[in-house]
Parts: C-alpha cells; sequence; structure tokens
C-alpha cells in the first residue's frame, strides 16, 4: 500500500522478498484480489507469476 493525500491507496504489488517493496505487508489472497482489479505488479519481484494472476480484469 502506498499513502496518497487520500489516504493509503494501492499503488504496486510486491512479493515479500522485494527490496523495492515498501508499505504495509497483506494477504497472498489480498494480493491476488489487488492484482485481479488492475494494480501494477512490481517488474522486478514479479508477484503475480508467483501467485500465478495474469492481471487482467
Amino acid at each position: 500500500m502506498h499513502r496518497t493525500g487520500r489516504g493509503p491507496q494501492p499503488f504496486r504489488v510486491h512479493a515479500g522478498h522485494c527490496s523495492d517493496g515498501q508499505g504495509k505487508e497483506i494477504t497472498r489472497d489480498k494480493a491476488r484480489r489487488l492484482l485481479t482489479a488492475g494494480i501494477e505488479a512490481c517488474p522486478f519481484c514479479s508477484p503475480d507469476t508467483e501467485l500465478r494472476v495474469d492481471g487482467t480484469a
């Protein structure tokens, strides 16, 4: 999750081991939901591949 002026907003989903990830830890289920809702997956750690989600809503 990423904080904006409107409160915490999903910005990009990361795998737990990603050094680029900052923010709140979420469950695998929530990560899947965010990815299928169109939230961008980190291009470095590829949580969409790890969770077998194609990212299309």
